[in-house]
């Protein structure tokens, strides 16, 4: 593939969303340029697809959405130097999902699962880097006799289970970039949460499970590895620390505010947001034992079925579900739905747009086809074969929906877990193996093989032509309509 030139095209992007002064606020993801415009209908989406290296356009929430794959990085690189804007600029008006105007219950949930999203994918890549170190440590006690008491082995373990310990203190970051809050009082009080003195109060604990502050009464639980707790105690800080603003004369704001800010939200933390979003995501875990419980292979192929039916008109939920898997691995050592359901979302893709590399004739389908392969089966990333093919080529949409079902269907009645966050494409695979539970990793090993099959029988043995004049990135559930 020709090599792209990212200022030009961070050029032609900013001309097609109306211009710097339209931008309210930059981000990315994994493979998206997020960008919040003040004025939305301004962005021309139908130009914007048309540009070399964009796969696809959507409207998620307040952003638009522009889908680049593996590029990301350098794009974003060149869009802020084009721009003069630096990511995670902070807009004082996002908030969504938590107001509620005149929206119907339908998208104040989709606004919420939007705003998790948000808060997660900054956090991704430092949950990939513990699943990494994992993968070292299975390595090298499996094959390279590396000792558990030396302290390598305690070094590379810590660094395996850092950024679980303390996702608490990076969840308060993201969600004061979107709440607009200082940061490091954010970041403060999920450190209170994680201090070594509450965890004493808590492993101490009392006959009735809650101490006393103030004569309050504090209910005991530990926040590490938590994420409700604090997205709610943060975005409560933004209401308190917005009203602080108001009473406090400005000749005394920077040394009073910040003092008042943390003692109030002291109380109404670890009184009522803390343990109200630690029984949340308590009865979460509950349900989804429940259902492990009694019906063990319908999770998560419900979960996908649900993913490519409805889950498309609203891109980016899949982020909103990873504290279910930080919650798992903090409670049973392993997560049998999040990074499973993952594995179907991430392998099925790549070997399905591996098959539609041998098989199409267009070079423009072989140029995102081998790419889209290696970023999914070697990258974990679907969406360069997801906008890049399958919403091109729905015959292959359905192809790719009955293998991931399939797969899904497969890992929920043998029970594959993961042993580590990131366990869902294949230079991952050993995440998948454990001493106490050698024979899962052949169980996701069979499922590789079973996905392989059943995508090739399906890409080799239908008829579909990939055109290079279809605009990427339309609606799968509706281009099944669109006249030939």
């Amino acid at each position: 593939m020709a090599k792209l030139d990212y200022k030009a095209m961070s050029q032609s992007i900013l001309d097609n969303v109306g211009g710097t002064e339209n931008l309210a606020n930059i981000n990315h993801c994994a493979t998206r340029l997020r960008l919040k415009l003040k004025d939305p209908e301004k962005a021309n989406k139908a130009e914007l697809k048309k540009l070399d290296g964009v796969l696809g356009v959507e409207v998620a929430g307040e952003e638009t959405q522009i889908i680049v794959g593996q590029i990301i990085e350098d794009l974003f690189f060149a869009f802020e130097k084009v721009t003069g804007m630096k990511g995670g600029v902070v807009d004082e008006n996002l908030d969504p999902g938590l107001k509620g105007g005149n929206k119907s219950p339908l998208a104040l949930f989709m606004g919420f699962l939007q705003l998790m999203a948000g808060i997660m994918s900054p956090v991704i890549p430092t949950l990939i880097i513990a699943g990494f170190f994992s993968l070292i440590l299975t390595l090298g006690t499996t094959f390279f006799n590396l000792d558990a008491t030396t302290s390598t082995y305690t070094i590379l373990y810590n660094i395996s289970q850092a950024p679980f310990y303390f996702l608490p203190v990076m969840v308060a970051y993201t969600s004061a970039k979107k709440f607009n809050v200082e940061p490091p009082m954010a970041m403060l009080l999920a450190g209170v949460l994680l201090y070594p003195g509450w965890e004493a109060l808590v492993a101490a604990g009392s006959e009735t499970g809650f101490t006393s502050y103030f004569g309050i009464p504090v209910y005991l639980c530990s926040y590490g590895s938590s994420v409700i707790p604090i997205v709610l105690s943060v975005w409560i800080m933004s209401k308190v620390d917005g009203f602080l603003k108001r009473i406090i004369p400005n000749t005394i704001r920077y040394f009073l505010k910040p003092v008042c800010l943390i003692f109030i939200m002291s109380f109404i933390t670890l009184a009522l947001t803390g343990p109200l979003g630690y029984l949340i995501t308590d009865y979460i875990a509950a349900g989804i034992n429940f259902i492990r419980e009694t019906a063990p292979w319908l999770t998560v192929p419900a979960i996908y079925l649900f993913s490519v039916t409805l889950g498309v008109f609203c891109p980016g939920f899949h982020l909103a579900l990873i504290p279910i898997a930080t919650t798992n691995f903090a409670a049973l050592g392993y997560d049998d739905v999040i990074n499973i359901w993952f594995f179907s979302g991430t392998t099925v893709p790549g070997f399905t747009a591996l098959w539609f590399s041998l098989k199409t004739k267009s070079v423009k389908g072989r140029n995102v086809g081998i790419p889209a392969a290696i970023s999914a089966l070697f990258g974990g990333i679907s969406e360069p074969t997801t906008y890049g093919i399958l919403y091109k080529v729905p015959i292959l949409y359905v192809v790719n929906s009955v293998a991931g079902f399939v797969l899904a269907l497969y890992n929920g009645i043998v029970g594959t877990k993961a042993y580590a966050y990131g366990a869902y494409y294949l230079t991952n695979l050993p995440l998948f193996y454990s001493e106490a539970d050698p024979s899962n990793l052949y169980k996701a090993l069979i499922g590789v093989a079973i996905v392989a099959v059943v995508t090739f029988v399906g890409v080799m043995f239908t008829k579909w032509e990939y055109s290079e004049d279809d605009e990427a990135g339309s609606v799968p559930t509706m281009s099944f309509f669109k006249k030939k």
